[in-house]
């Protein structure tokens, strides 16, 4: 990534873009609002001072002395050239407060129209001087104490530059602050624009890593802002992800397995009845022996009927196109049916079903189809794992409550040895089988197919 590319530097530009931006406009105002400020506050004080020059000398008109110590008070203190005239054309006296200022030639009206008793106060601009060329001036006129008659007039005058300078200098000064500040205001940005930029690179490496198909990577963000809950949630999706690939594998190991179990456990049925029915239709046996081989086949052809269902019921939930249809039924009732069905399976087993009814009248509002399917599976599940010559029981436990829902328990038992804890972890995995099942051990489905529906069912009845 090229460096302007970058969003901390982009950031940064753009901060220090607006800030060197504001400082130039502040320049500019700060500038014009100064000069104006301190021209307007040099242009009243020395308004005031004339007026307070004419006022001291009324009284004192007639002694020169004191008139020129007065001028020479107020140019001195004030720094600036005093003038006072007793005719239009004749200064009476000069007294220079500025520093190397050379003589200046006055506006022609300037004198004559304060004479006439009209104060006056502007700036003009002189060639003969080249380090002042323009001066702020303010003129008031000298009367008679008694008849108020105008006897002269003062003239107090200094040199544009002096406040220019001071709003220089205070320019200055606010400018030092404002570049500080600018500067400050750039190293924040620059710190901001890395603490927004550094998570957002941890995340794009995560990024990358999961493109390479490192999936444990994680960016373990901390804190609540938007960059960090965006982290817990990569790291959710990755999480997710290695879950769904996990998951993936093992329907793809199931797959294979499906594939072999199905070719293991369909060929075995369909080539015996396939020798079976031809040495009935080729006449090799006859009489009983052709009935014992058709009710063979008639049991090879239950067996197949029942694999094929199992793979439908869990088609049909993986569509989403099992439906379940609740209605009030006999818990007994279901219970009989399914051992009548087993019965055959059971008894080519070497195994006893029986039935025990703690509730004979429990009525339950289930599904009864699916609801059956689950007791056929749990027990076609008992019948290929318990010892022969043994008993299985299905029980109809007593009515219970929980929460807001009740119950009907339902209750298989056999007599095997029973699971360890590994095998009760994968009991219900698809495809999966134990290792001590009996011969033609069925797909590894039942269980799978009873944990769906229940889980089904639960949904439904929620809902």
């Amino acid at each position: 990534m090229r460096l302007w590319q970058s969003v901390s530097t982009r950031l940064m530009l753009t901060l220090f873009t607006v800030t060197l931006g504001s400082v130039a406009g502040l320049s500019l105002i700060l500038d014009s609002a100064l000069q104006q400020f301190f021209v307007k506050d040099a242009q009243a004080n020395l308004q005031q001072q004339a007026n307070a020059l004419a006022t001291q000398t009324r009284s004192q008109w007639h002694n020169p002395k004191v008139v020129r110590q007065l001028a020479e008070l107020t140019s001195q203190q004030a720094r600036v050239q005093v003038m006072i005239f007793n005719s239009p054309t004749t200064a009476r006296l000069i007294s220079q407060g500025v520093e190397h200022a050379n003589p200046v030639q006055l506006p022609r009206e300037l004198i004559p129209q304060t004479l006439m008793g009209e104060p006056q106060v502007g700036k003009f601009w002189v060639t003969t001087d080249p380090n002042y060329p323009w001066w702020l001036y303010s003129t008031a006129p000298i009367r008679h104490p008694d008849t108020a008659q105008v006897m002269g007039a003062v003239y107090v005058a200094m040199p544009l530059r002096r406040p220019r300078q001071f709003a220089l200098q205070v320019k200055g000064l606010v400018m030092g602050m404002a570049i500080a500040a600018a500067t400050s205001a750039a190293a924040a940005g620059l710190l901001l624009s890395r603490t927004l930029t550094q998570p957002l690179k941890v995340l794009h490496q995560q990024a990358q890593s999961l493109e390479t198909g490192d999936y444990s990577a994680r960016s373990a963000l901390r804190g609540q802002d938007e960059l960090a809950q965006l982290s817990h949630l990569l790291d959710q999706m990755a999480a997710k992800l290695v879950a769904t690939l996990s998951a993936l594998q093992a329907q793809e190991t199931a797959r294979r397995e499906l594939v072999a179990n199905v070719s293991h456990d369909l060929r075995a049925p369909l080539a015996a009845l396939r020798v079976e029915l031809e040495a009935v239709l080729d006449g090799v046996v006859s009489g009983e022996k052709a009935q014992l081989y058709l009710q063979r086949a008639c049991r090879e052809t239950d067996y197949l009927t029942r694999l094929v269902e199992q793979l439908l019921l869990l088609a049909k939930a993986d569509a989403g196109q099992l439906q379940v249809q609740p209605q009030a039924v006999s818990a007994v009732a279901i219970a009989q049916e399914c051992l009548f069905r087993m019965q055959p399976p059971a008894a080519r087993a070497g195994l006893d079903l029986e039935l025990c009814v703690a509730s004979p009248t429990a009525t339950v509002r289930v599904d009864p189809e699916l609801t059956g399917q689950i007791v056929l599976n749990l027990l076609d599940n008992a019948i290929r794992y318990a010892p022969d010559g043994k008993i299985i029981y299905l029980t109809v436990l007593p009515p219970m409550a929980k929460g807001q829902q009740h119950y009907v328990p339902l209750q298989v038992k056999d007599q095997g040895k029973g699971m360890d804890a590994g095998i009760i972890r994968r009991a219900t995995e698809r495809f999966y089988r134990g290792s001590d099942a009996r011969p033609r051990g069925g797909l590894g489905l039942g269980l799978a197919s009873a944990q769906h529906i229940c889980q089904l069912k639960g949904e439904q009845s929620a809902n």
